[in-house]
């Protein structure tokens, strides 16, 4: 990795870049020009309505159409890459999200190690911190298999990667978010919600002392910051994790 010049040129992968935090983690990339090629990888391949600001960024990365759970298609997707990054997540029962939020991207850490991948990045959770023990709602709970298995998957990057690691731990994402052709401008709802948990002096933290609640609150971000904050992080030599005011200051 050419340090000096502030470039690494070599071929970055996406797991999950066709969803909403995995297109801005892509134009992140080709905006950087940190790397000599940027694929995606994940079931549905190209964006069929990008939204307009991330377009001319989108057309420049190779979509490669699989399934993460099929070792072939996952392996080959893998294979050569300098770094892969992991966008996946998805809603759901608690075993299903278990299984997206966390094996899925425990298989591919374990798929890039094989491979010989430099790096490896992940978009976890603000409610996977140290001492959270990746839980702090009962396993009744609705969101409980997105927690859990976003800390399993933190937990295996960690033993895998101890110097090749990128978490971020963001809360809520904001920002512009394509649904088909419609446009939602979720920062209308995310960057006032910020400034009430993070720069209202005791009203933010009444709220932040507030279980759960508090932590998710003061923890949201744009969806840019995410973006930039994990490319310019896979620069670093050591082991890197982003708590939501860290990615904020991208």
């Amino acid at each position: 990795m050419a340090q000096a010049s502030n470039t690494i040129k070599k071929s970055l992968l996406v797991l999950g870049g066709n969803g909403y935090v995995g297109q801005n983690v892509l134009h992140a990339a080709i905006q950087s020009n940190l790397f000599s090629e940027v694929r995606s990888f994940n079931r549905s391949g190209s964006p069929k309505s990008p939204p307009p600001h991330l377009a001319e960024s989108l057309s420049q990365v190779e979509f490669l159409t699989g399934d993460i759970f099929d070792n072939s298609a996952r392996e080959d997707a893998i294979d050569g890459n300098y770094a892969v990054v992991s966008c996946i997540g998805a809603f759901g029962s608690n075993d299903f999200m278990k299984k997206i939020c966390g094996d899925a991207t425990i298989e591919a850490i374990e798929t890039s190690k094989q491979k010989g991948v430099n790096k490896f990045g992940f978009v976890s959770s603000a409610q996977v911190y140290e001492g959270s023990a990746g839980l702090k709602i009962p396993p009744s709970m609705p969101m409980h298999g997105y927690f859990q298995g976003k800390y399993n998957a933190e937990q295996k990057l960690l033993e895998s990667y101890p110097d090749g690691h990128v978490i971020l731990r963001p809360g809520f994402i904001y920002g512009r978010r394509n649904v088909g052709s419609v446009q939602l401008p979720l920062q209308l709802i995310g960057a006032p919600i910020n400034i009430v948990g993070n720069h209202l002096g005791p009203i933010s933290s009444l709220i932040q002392s507030v279980p759960f609640v508090g932590k998710e609150v003061s923890s949201m971000v744009p969806v840019e910051s995410v973006g930039r904050s994990m490319i310019d992080s896979l620069k670093e030599e050591k082991g890197v994790i982003l708590e939501a005011a860290d990615i904020r200051q991208f």
